[in-house]
């Protein structure tokens, strides 16, 4: 290339300031800055596991990524983006077009030739001789998060034959045409040139999971390089220097501040090294997780079966970190059934993550719709690793690294506790899903509870399950109480994904080490994969069974009578409810007929601070360091919240019927720690509450309640009842009592109309939930190429995506304040008064606006069922732009709903009439309902 032509491509803008139009960035040098970081990216941060699960080593990978960023931006050199790009900064443009270039002001369907396809096509297009693989140019074509489709295309063949004044500015071939190609060529040059590849013949084609993956890797970098606080813009004067490299990429890396890649050196774990993790030698069950992952050759998934409180938490990450060191792996990601429990956890995998990387800092975080509340979080946010001084950093080498605080990078940081949506979600079809797999794909993946998710739910666990083994990525799953066939399902699933698509087998050769494995009923069972070889082993516990007593009462005022007796001469009973509003019942019932007994109350329809205060409140007084006088005469009420991975110990438990699995994860409470309370030093167990106790709480002469079937459906309830004796062995029966409940070809004899109906309709909704969820499930890792993988996309925000992988209508979620008499505006905590007053017509400052925004809660699905969820949106709307108008300008509040209580912490909505204590949370009737009782 000659200097002239050189000196015209450098004309040719990447960026200009939003702030001014005095500031400029060329494009030749974004695009070397883009191909530094990539460099800097692959060399320092990208685990070893991410160029073999993109099926290349590393050294090739290296010279790809290079390579794509150094090209990335190839459709910037178009007319239609430098007009774009010019419009505020007229400079520029008589710069560019006084060269010889034709920036056009009128093009034909702009929209089909955006930047990045419009990059992809130039290097794929037949009009050019780079002679590009067509999987590596749709890289570059997918950089903005979202790969090309071809219906998009409809038809077209050569997008810059379609559509020549986009790109040249004119139809006809003249010297702009030429001078535009020229560009392209430059660019070419430059980046084989960086990436150190003599020919564009010496790049490799990329199979599916490499295209995903190098996206998601061109899309961070592509971020960074974007960020001005990062990589300063130039004054309009200055044309750039190429003596300005490497020392720009080099100081724009240092001020990213990147943490160090974490990585394992525990290619085998023994009884010591477990026993420094976690403070106590490991048991049966811990042991035999070890010994399977320390013996296999090409791990894979992993089920762990086993009884409740046994320390599957502890053999999960025992087991990691083996996997991390054998897969080079960079990190772990632990995913849980709700907020609650990552919550819970957070601190456990915490502390695990300490011991693990003490020679280096990295970056923890918690994945969850509202984990910027959680105020140990907040606090590692608010200090940031940048800002964490040598000796703390000696003391403490975990942080909060803020560029990874967005949601789309929720995965990306070394280790990540969040809700299993956010596993799930790699499987939606959703902008920039790349990026949630680049995270997952540098992992070892652990998924507690996996038995809690429904017909729905399952298709994207199985979607993500495919990924994961196309990826290589070991996979631990956890459960209780997992019914056989589903973990058959389960192992398959990945194993043929394993065999065909990391393989490259047109069909899946899988073996087997033993014949029963699917219907084995021992317990606990650990079953796993190695390469395609599905093991399995039974392990011997010398623990003996915990008998549990099964009773009935048929009234509130049965169960009353009961838990008094009980709880004579001290103890706690946790009461399990299937309904927010049958808890709220009971709990108003308990505490006005039981003298001198506290009564907690605990479900989801309480603000952020109040559930973390409940949650702390019911640890302490129930939790392992709970003591004689924490758990006097106390009873813990509660929902579904209260059946999983949050470490409470009930003397007594009652609970209304529920499916089999689900009765025995509550179950699970009960008696928790009670090895001769070792794990209990402080709490003896009074004598009348010596043995375990289960109360099922029936409805009268009903079994259970209209809320009960309406929440789980009565064919599961049915057979549960069925298999329910007079005691229950714990863990010796948990196994064969759920593979009964699931069986569809056992009937337990039970027989008639309704069971029939209620069988139809359970195996009708799992029908319909498998086809439901194959609207937005992304396609499996198959084919040559990801064009056309985001088709029906799912376009919402990210607590509806959440919502889309639950199978859950998105629940209206509001931002609980009140009003005093003067029009000033409070907060409903229960210490209101240590909280500051608010103006309506004042924006809240940064602390406020995170305060107002704690308060977040959802409300009941009543309010957010299809017929009146619109009616709702909008009367809150309406209410917010009359009284609240100026907070919309707060970062933290803007496109919240806030609902306005009155001074009594009363209000109406939507013909309902609400009310919210911290005893209580948010209770509501149909005001229609309150007037007829006034009325009689």
């Amino acid at each position: 290339m000659n200097q002239d032509t050189l000196y015209q491509y450098r004309l040719l803008m990447a960026k200009t300031g939003r702030e001014t139009e005095e500031e400029w960035l060329p494009l030749w040098m974004h695009l070397k800055d883009t191909a530094g970081i990539m460099e800097k990216l692959a060399k320092k941060w990208v685990p070893d596991s991410i160029p073999a699960a993109a099926g290349m080593n590393c050294s090739q990978f290296l010279t790809t990524a290079k390579f794509l960023g150094a090209v990335h931006d190839i459709g910037k050199a178009t007319s239609y983006f430098q007009s774009i790009i010019t419009q505020n900064c007229p400079q520029k443009y008589d710069e560019i077009t006084g060269s010889g270039f034709v920036v056009n002001k009128k093009y034909r369907s702009a929209g089909k030739t955006p930047h990045a396809y419009a990059g992809q096509w130039i290097l794929q297009s037949d009009m050019n001789e780079f002679h590009i693989p067509e999987s590596l140019a749709l890289v570059v074509g997918s950089h903005h998060g979202k790969p090309i489709s071809y219906d998009y295309i409809m038809g077209e063949t050569d997008m810059i034959k379609a559509y020549p004044v986009n790109f040249f500015g004119v139809e006809e071939d003249n010297t702009s045409r030429r001078l535009w190609e020229a560009s392209w060529y430059a660019i070419m040059d430059q980046a084989l040139h960086l990436a150190g590849v003599p020919r564009t013949d010496a790049l490799p084609v990329l199979m599916p999971e490499a295209q995903v993956l190098l996206s998601g890797l061109l899309i961070i970098a592509d971020w960074i390089a974007s960020n001005t606080d990062y990589f300063p813009l130039l004054s309009l004067d200055d044309p750039g220097a190429e003596g300005a490299y490497p020392s720009r990429v080099e100081e724009g890396w240092a001020r990213v501040s990147f943490p160090e890649r974490w990585s394992s050196d525990i290619h085998l774990m023994d009884q010591e090294i477990f026993k420094e993790r976690f403070d106590f030698w490991p048991n049966e069950v811990q042991a035999q997780m070890l010994k399977a992952v320390n013996d296999s050759k090409t791990p894979g998934l992993f089920v762990l079966e086993a009884q409740m409180g046994i320390g599957k938490t502890e053999a999960a990450l025992g087991a990691a970190e083996i996997l991390v060191s054998q897969n080079h792996n960079g990190g772990i990601f632990f995913g849980l059934p709700t907020q609650a429990t990552s919550n819970g956890l957070f601190r456990r995998l915490y502390n695990w993550a300490q011991k693990v990387s003490e020679e280096t800092v990295n970056a923890v975080r918690l994945a969850h719709g509202s984990a910027e509340f959680n105020e140990e979080y907040h606090k590692l946010a608010l200090q940031g690793m940048s800002n964490v001084d040598e000796d703390e950093r000696e003391q403490d080498r975990l942080g909060v690294h803020p560029w990874f605080q967005g949601n789309k990078r929720a995965l990306l940081s070394d280790f990540v506790i969040g809700t299993v949506d956010q596993f799930l979600m790699a499987s939606l079809k959703r902008k920039h899903f790349m990026l949630r797999h680049f995270g997952l794909a540098g992992k070892v993946v652990v998924i507690d509870e996996c038995h809690a998710y429904d017909a729905y739910m399952n298709a994207y666990l199985d979607r993500s399950l495919q990924w994961m083994a196309a990826y290589g990525v070991p996979v631990i799953l956890l459960s209780a109480t997992l019914p056989s066939e589903r973990r058959k399902e389960l192992v398959e699933c990945y194993a043929k994904a394993y065999s065909k698509y990391r393989l490259g087998k047109r069909r899946p050769d899988i073996t087997y080490t033993r014949s029963d494995w699917k219907e084995n009923t021992s317990y606990p069972l650990l079953t796993w994969t190695d390469g395609e070889t599905v093991k399995q082993t039974d392990i011997r516990q010398s623990l003996p069974d915990k008998s549990v007593t099964i009773r009935y009462v048929n009234t509130i005022p049965d169960m009353i009578r009961l838990l008094d007796e009980r709880l004579q001469d001290g103890g706690c009973g946790c009461i399990i409810a299937n309904t927010v509003k049958a808890a709220q019942e009971i709990y108003t019932v308990c505490v006005h007929s039981m003298e001198q007994v506290r009564v907690i109350l605990y479900h989801a329809q309480f603000t952020v601070p109040d559930r973390y205060e409940k949650e702390k409140q019911l640890l302490d007084k129930m939790g392992k360091s709970s003591c004689d006088s924490d758990r006097n005469r106390l009873i813990l009420i509660g929902t579904q919240v209260l059946e999983q991975s949050l470490d409470y110990d009930a003397d007594i438990m009652v609970t209304q019927l529920c499916p089999i699995d689900l009765l025995l994860q509550r179950i699970g409470r009960l008696h928790r720690h009670d090895k001769r309370n070792e794990k209990m030093p402080n709490y003896s167990r009074p004598d009348r509450l010596g043995k375990p106790e289960c109360i099922i709480l029936r409805d009268g002469e009903n079994s259970y309640d209209s809320g009960s079937s309406a929440v789980y459906g009565e064919y599961l309830l049915m057979k549960t009842e069925q298999v329910l004796g007079t005691e229950l062995k714990i863990p010796g029966d948990i196994s064969h009592l759920v593979q009964m409940v699931y069986d569809l070809g056992n009937d337990l004899e039970l027989t008639g109309d309704a069971y029939e109906c209620a069988k139809d309709t359970y195996k009708n909704d799992l029908k319909t939930k498998k086809q439901s969820a194959k609207r937005y499930l992304l396609k499996a890792p198959s084919g040559k190429e990801i064009s056309n993988i985001l088709d029906t996309m799912e376009e919402s925000s990210e607590k509806a995506a959440e919502a889309s992988v639950r199978d859950s209508v998105s629940s209206v979620e509001v931002l609980l304040m009140k009003e005093n008499a003067d029009g000033d505006i409070l907060f409903v905590k229960n210490d209101a008064d240590k909280m500051p007053i608010l103006s309506a017509f004042r924006i809240p400052d940064r602390e406020e606006g995170r305060m107002v925004a704690m308060q977040r809660l959802r409300l009941p699905h009543i309010f957010s069922s299809t017929w009146n969820r619109g009616s709702v949106i909008e009367e809150l709307e309406e209410q917010n732009r009359k009284k609240l108008a100026e907070w919309q300008m707060s970062p933290w509040i803007c496109g919240e709903l806030v609902l306005l209580l009155d001074q009594n912490n009363r209000t109406e909505l939507n013909g309902c009439l609400l009310s919210y204590s911290f005893e209580k949370g948010l209770e509501y009737t149909r005001k229609e309902d309150e007037d007829a009782g006034e009325r009689i």
